[in-house]
């Protein structure tokens, strides 16, 4: 069976890098429907060597497909995802609208696609988001040699998780300054340019911050929780693109360090890079690279261990794991 897919937002950063996902995949579309709000769209979307008429999404029959991808904005979500599982079709949602809602099926596929089948059930299912995502992999990876007894990470999220709206943000506020020009109103709490975010979201009255609570909750709902706890602080950072870890995980048993980068290398999913030649930065290393990289490992005690992970949250973080559940829902329709 092959899928006929709705791509609401395609023509946003991350709906292209969907797109370019779908290129290079073996996953078979049938029927392909770039939809947009905007009235008087004639053009089309190439994908596998054909061309698909952009359409309306305003007109759009969800009937009509298996899987609706909401690439939009949590209002927009709001509006039509109910309609478009009323119709039949697969949700999924990467607005952030059900961030940290535990009744939805949230899905990692390299870690529970036996989850695809309540997603199939109730029509949405919410990717693991982008820093989830590389924590979950490389503390899995952790977990299954050593078990993972605590787990501190500092995530240092660039602006392009905000979507254009934070690249443009960051680019416009720059020139301003550098010009000597005021700066606009742009939507976030303080300036961006220039300048370091010390919580992303709201804080809570323990003063947890809402990206954290989200980043903490989908971690746990993936790997089960830790004896001693995972504490997260999140950050925002004046960078394009590209988002960097720097995390502390307590082992439940001694393990030396050449025996530690060997676990890393061996995992599938992530990627040791040695820093002592060259320095390794988001920049140079994470931006369009397909699996997680990590550097600086390094032992503090014969059970702790410091390390950094990089990755490209757009591409890796969330194109990747879009076209990846896309592959295990049409393998569960084939059925």
């Amino acid at each position: 069976m092959a899928l006929k897919l709705a791509l609401y937002g395609y023509d946003t950063d991350l709906g292209k890098l969907v797109i370019e996902t779908l290129e290079d995949s073996t996953l078979k579309v049938d029927a392909f429907y770039p939809l947009t709000p905007l009235s008087g769209e004639f053009d089309a979307i190439k994908l596998h060597g054909r061309n698909f008429l952009i359409g309306n999404i305003e007109d759009f029959d969800f009937s009509t497909v298996d899987v609706a991808l909401f690439l939009t904005t949590k209002d927009e979500t709001q509006r039509l995802s109910t309609k478009a599982r009323e119709a039949g079709a697969i949700v999924i949602d990467l607005s952030h609208l059900y961030s940290g809602d535990g009744k939805v099926p949230l899905i990692l596929p390299e870690i529970n696609p036996e989850d695809v089948v309540r997603a199939v059930e109730t029509r949405l299912a919410v990717p693991a988001s982008s820093v989830s995502t590389a924590l979950t992999l490389v503390l899995h990876t952790l977990h299954d040699a050593y078990e993972v007894k605590q787990a501190v990470a500092t995530v240092l999220e660039s602006v392009s998780e905000h979507g254009r709206f934070g690249t443009e943000t960051l680019a416009r506020e720059t020139a301003f300054l550098l010009n000597g020009r005021a700066l606009e109103e742009s939507g976030f709490e303080a300036q961006v340019a220039f300048n370091l975010h010390t919580r992303i979201g709201k804080s809570d009255a323990q003063g947890e911050a809402f990206e954290e609570k989200v980043i903490k909750s989908e971690v746990t709902r993936l790997l089960g929780g830790f004896s001693q706890g995972l504490s997260v602080t999140a950050l925002m950072v004046p960078v394009f693109f590209g988002h960097t870890l720097c995390l502390h995980v307590t082992l439940g048993e001694n393990v030396s360090l050449e025996d530690l980068k060997t676990t890393l290398e061996e995992s599938e999913h992530l990627e040791l890079l040695d820093d002592s030649d060259e320095l390794i930065t988001p920049v140079t290393h994470s931006v369009s690279a397909e699996r997680i990289l990590v550097t600086r490992v390094r032992m503090c005690g014969p059970r702790s261990c410091d390390l950094m992970v990089l990755f490209d949250n757009a591409r890796r973080g969330e194109a990747v794991n879009c076209v990846a559940l896309l592959k295990l829902i049409a393998a569960y329709l084939k059925k």
